[in-house]
């Protein structure tokens, strides 16, 4: 199955970069540009390798605005290999050409949306001269539809052959914590109004989805003699203020907003804010935390764009992620029964790949409902409006054995909810539309044989 993607990509803009070794970087100036919906994404690196997609020999560019890894490279070639759209860190663009030089198909990822296997009206073409591509492609803007979207993109890289890969990552040089001075500057506005922060500190946080946490406090006011900074700054203790929980990769978990200017003078938010140029090496932290412009929250409106450097030990070994212990099967003896916690008036729900998509549950109003076994989607419209739809999709997906995974955004104008059972998952947009609600479900694990 191709990987789904959750995304209103609206424009790329790339120019030509300095040549390295597979991947180029363009140093302090963008090798390109992401904009998504009215926000704008620098992409400083470009990578071009061959790879296979649909049983095909194919030839990926993909723009980030990181450097991206050799292990990331080789998770993205073994999904195509299956079928699947490879991923890549936030925020990026993919273009993937035949090996005649035709553009097959785009997509691209940032913030808390992802849009993927687009072909539209976009075109374009690439040559390759020995072990270099160059090329360009583009797709005129498309505003219809629940993701307006088009890109234009030039470039001129290194290419990297099927049986070649991009360097192991050397390992993180932890040591002591570095003796550099903290400092922090940039932008940081609620509602308009902007507050100075001028304090950073870096810590290590409990482990998360099974890897190490780093957490950034970020303030106007010094809180670097507190004993628990990242506690006292959700009061307010320190002004306005930023606590990021990420992981070494940059990867944000976690972010909670503490503004002034802000109705909703504390809140938390996922999706909208981004780590760029992300480090951490040599016991210090480094890089980038952006919104990459006005980022909205009900009917408050914040933006961050600052760079930061921090001083951070090496990890604590009671804080370092813990192995799963193999589980113990005791074979089930004949005529032997098991017993379950669960309340025999309630049974335990069937596990999620047992889902078929076309049993899961909507509106009951749902009309116009679009099977796209393709790209794992289903569309359907609704009479009710986009507040009503939430509350009985939410209602109706907790009686199937769905949970939450992270808070709901329901806002009027574009609602966004997020659902888990075992290993599937739905991210679910709703709109208004034509008097009454468009939704568009994005779900992994699900059964989609026979649809």
């Amino acid at each position: 199955m191709i990987k789904k993607f959750i995304s209103c990509l609206v424009a790329v803009t790339v120019c030509g970069a300095a040549s390295v070794v597979a991947q180029q970087s363009a140093g302090d100036s963008p090798a390109g540009t992401l904009k998504l919906d009215k926000k704008t994404y620098p992409l400083k690196r470009v990578l071009a390798y061959e790879t296979t997609t649909d049983e095909e020999s194919a030839i990926a560019v993909v723009l980030s605005g990181s450097t991206i890894s050799g292990a990331k490279l080789k998770e993205a070639r073994e999904a195509e290999k299956e079928g699947s759209d490879g991923d890549f860190d936030k925020p990026f663009v993919k273009l993937v050409f035949s090996k005649t030089g035709e553009l097959m198909y785009w997509s691209a990822r940032a913030g808390g949306t992802t849009l993927g296997h687009q072909s539209g009206q976009a075109t374009g073409t690439i040559k390759i001269q020995g072990n270099r591509v160059s090329g360009q492609a583009s797709q005129p803007f498309q505003g219809e539809g629940m993701f307006p979207s088009g890109f234009d993109a030039r470039f001129d890289v290194a290419l990297l052959k099927a049986g070649e890969s991009l360097p192991e990552s050397a390992a993180k040089k932890q040591g002591p914590a570095a003796n550099v001075k903290p400092t922090v500057n940039g932008l940081f506005k609620g509602n308009g109004k902007e507050a100075k922060l001028a304090y950073v500190s870096a810590k290590w946080g409990e482990p998360f989805d099974g890897k190490a946490g780093i957490v950034l406090i970020i303030s106007e006011k010094d809180h670097s003699k507190d004993p628990k900074p990242d506690f006292n700054v959700s009061f307010g203790k320190f002004g306005s203020a930023l606590l990021v929980s990420l992981h070494e990769d940059g990867g944000i978990y976690g972010c909670e907003v503490i503004h002034r200017g802000l109705k909703r003078p504390n809140f938390s938010s996922i999706g909208t804010i981004e780590a760029t140029d992300f480090a951490y090496e040599d016991g210090k932290v480094e890089g980038n935390l952006t919104t990459s412009g006005p980022a909205e929250f009900f009917d408050d409106t914040w933006e961050v764009n600052i760079k930061f450097t921090a001083p951070l030990g090496p990890t604590p070994k009671e804080l370092e992620p813990k192995a799963e212990p193999a589980a113990e099967e005791k074979p089930t003896q004949p005529n032997e029964t098991t017993t379950s916690t669960d309340s025999a008036d309630e049974p335990a729900p069937k596990p999620a790949g047992e889902i078929k998509a076309k049993d899961l549950a909507l509106t009951k109003d749902a009309t116009g409902v679009d099977y796209q076994s393709i790209v794992e989607q289903i569309v359907f419209q609704s009479k009710a409006d986009v507040k009503k739809v939430c509350a009985e999709l939410a209602a109706n997906l907790k009686a199937q054995g769905w949970t939450s995974d992270g808070p709901d955004m329901v806002q009027p104008a574009s609602s966004i909810l997020r659902r888990k059972r075992g290993e599937a998952s739905l991210t679910i947009f709703v709109k208004p539309a034509n008097g009454g609600s468009e939704v568009k479900m994005m779900t992994e694990g699900l059964a989609w044989e026979g649809e």
